[in-house]
Order: C-alpha cells, then sequence, then structure tokens
C-alpha cells in the first residue's frame, strides 16, 4: 500500500509486533450487511468473505473466533443519535435475517463467539474488551465491514484499548469505494498494521 506523504512526514506508519495470542474479529458480516436487497444497508462483499474464509481455515485453533452483528430490540433507544445519522439501521431487527451471520461465512456455532452490539464499534458497550483481556490477546486481526465504519471504529478502539490491531485489507469491505481506500490509509498510517491475508499467513505459522 502507498504510503501518505503528509503522514509519513508526521512521524506515522511505525510497525506493530504480531504476537502469539491472536485473536480474530469479524465485524458484522451480517445478512444485512452483505444481502444487498435485504436492507439499504447492504452491498457486495463477495470477494472479502471468500478471502475471510481462507484466513478463518488458517486460524482455526491459533486463537477465539468472535463475529458481531448489529441488533436492536428498539432502535430509537438502543441506537440513539446514530439512528438520526443513519435511519437504516433500524432495518436491523434483533432476531430477523438481516441480524443472521452471512451463510457463505465459515462459522462454527460450537466455537465461535457472536457479540451483540449497538454503535459502530465492536468494544463500545460490549463483552470484547474483557474477552480479550481475559485471553491475553495481545494481536488483534480486525476483518469484516464497514472499512470506513464499524471497522475503523473497532480498530481504533482496539488500539486504545491496548491491543495490537492487524487489518487485512482484502478481508474488509465497504460500500464506498472512495471510503474503503481512503480508511486504509489512515488506519495504516495510525491505528494498525494493514496487511494481505497472505502476509498474516506467515505470521500465523510463528504465533
Amino acid at each position: 500500500m502507498q504510503k501518505d506523504t503528509a503522514n509519513s512526514a508526521g512521524g506515522f506508519y511505525g510497525s506493530l509486533s504480531f504476537g502469539s495470542r491472536p485473536v480474530l474479529l469479524v465485524v458484522d458480516f451480517q445478512r444485512g450487511f452483505t444481502e444487498p436487497g435485504l436492507t439499504p444497508l447492504a452491498a457486495n462483499c463477495d470477494q472479502p468473505i471468500e478471502s475471510l474464509n481462507v484466513l478463518i481455515r488458517a486460524f482455526r485453533g491459533k486463537g477465539p473466533i468472535i463475529h458481531t452483528v448489529v441488533a436492536y430490540r428498539n432502535a430509537r433507544i438502543e441506537a440513539g443519535p446514530f439512528l438520526m445519522k443513519c435511519p437504516a439501521l433500524a432495518t436491523l431487527d434483533d432476531g430477523s435475517a438481516a441480524c443472521e451471520i452471512d451463510p457463505r461465512i465459515d462459522f462454527d456455532p460450537e466455537n465461535d463467539l457472536i457479540i451483540k452490539k449497538t454503535q459502530a464499534s465492536a468494544f463500545h458497550g460490549t463483552s470484547l474488551a474483557s474477552l480479550l483481556s481475559a485471553h491475553r490477546c495481545d494481536s488483534l486481526i480486525v476483518t469484516g465491514c464497514t472499512t470506513s465504519g464499524c471497522v475503523r471504529a473497532s480498530v481504533v478502539d482496539a488500539m486504545q484499548n491496548g491491543f495490537s490491531p492487524f487489518v487485512p485489507a482484502d478481508c474488509v469491505a465497504d460500500r464506498s469505494k472512495a471510503q474503503h481506500d481512503s480508511n486504509l490509509v489512515d488506519m495504516a498510517s495510525k491505528y494498525a498494521q494493514v496487511c494481505t491475508s497472505s502476509e498474516l499467513f506467515g505470521l500465523l505459522k510463528s504465533a
């Protein structure tokens, strides 16, 4: 990925070290975001899901796999001002098809965890930080959608909570290519180690 010259001059683009206790986080690859036509929020996530499944197969046995879904029992109360910015969030009714994990994903119901959330970050108002601390997580692989929204928010909170974030660029998706690209640049310079899933395979071998 080409570096942003202004950020380079500002002293960014340091490197994070991949540890021995990784966790794989799959942010909001639920049908409401991945199945066009089901909700207004959905976009084509075919290629990132395909890449994610390859990564999941390489990751199994290395650490926990945690999925998040946005789900509301009462969006007007739970989403708060977020709903004012994005009224389509009201389509994510808890228990509906829109809140199901995309069936194409290699999800193991006996071992993988699902965390429900109401805001962008996977950390906000959830047990994620406690789960990662209990596992002594030293590397958090962040995948899912959207790159510019819930993925980026989760990456920033991971950094702020002391968990080194790694983002495989081919395993994240956004409905806007421009926002996808610009937010990968932003995360790579300031908040995460942005790489490819292929590069992660090598790191996982030594984990």
